[in-house]
């Protein structure tokens, strides 16, 4: 048993040390030259770490990437970055494998009920500042959440207008789900970026209610960037 133990040990230390070891490569390359960075490596369950550092040292985003996984095991476990999605009191940022190159220049934002959209507008704001983007505001339709477009078109004017956005869009959609509208509404007008609220619902919540954000953030092929609402 205490042989056991002490190759697990070294195996543990080996591991840590190669992964410092590469995460150091690559804040050494070229393409951080310009960038301040520090690297950090915690030992535990990776999204309660990430969550807890980001919450502690009060970071502004988090930045995550997303692999695919089978259905029964993402219904048993769980991606890290849905339960970071779900966890974070920051915004998240999910990149995908495909993602070679993060400058959006045409971003969807997934409207919901007015008050939802506080914890977005600083962030949207920003994105279509830096990159110069196209901002697509949406409102999908489903048969169980229906909404006339006059409804909606008001609704999503006023908030482009009080988020003071130079170039936008306001669009109704009509699907099976919200989440499908939002992903299939980004692929017809080619976006780069679906920027959605969220209210981060975890435990029993979370299996009564699905997260809309969580959802579209894993079976989105663009990134995807949520922002928790105040009453999640």
């Amino acid at each position: 048993m205490q042989d056991s133990i002490s190759r697990h040990k070294a195996s543990g230390s080996e591991t840590m040390t190669s992964a410092d070891e590469r995460l150091r490569n690559i804040v050494k390359s070229e393409s951080y030259r310009d960038t301040g960075v520090t690297c950090s490596i915690d030992f535990g369950i990776p999204y309660k770490c990430i969550c807890d550092k980001a919450e502690k040292e009060s970071y502004d985003l988090i930045v995550t990437g997303s692999r695919g996984m089978g259905r029964l095991e993402t219904i048993v476990f769980g991606s890290t970055a849905q339960k970071i999605v779900s966890h974070a009191h920051c915004p998240v940022l999910i990149t995908h494998d495909n993602t070679t190159c993060f400058a959006p220049s045409n971003i969807v934002f997934g409207t919901g009920a007015p008050a939802l959209q506080v914890c977005g507008e600083e962030m949207l704001r920003l994105f279509a500042s830096v990159y110069n983007a196209m901002v697509h505001f949406v409102r999908v339709s489903t048969k169980t959440h229906f909404e006339t477009s006059r409804q909606s078109k008001a609704l999503m004017a006023a908030l482009g207008d009080t988020i003071g956005l130079q170039q936008y869009t306001i669009s109704c959609y009509n699907d099976e789900s919200i989440e499908a509208g939002l992903r299939h509404f980004a692929e017809d007008y080619g976006a780069d970026l679906i920027f959605m609220p969220t209210h981060g619902r975890t435990g029993l919540r979370h299996l009564l209610r699905k997260s809309v954000a969580a959802t579209v953030a894993k079976t989105s092929d663009i990134p995807v960037l949520t922002c928790r609402t105040a009453d999640g």
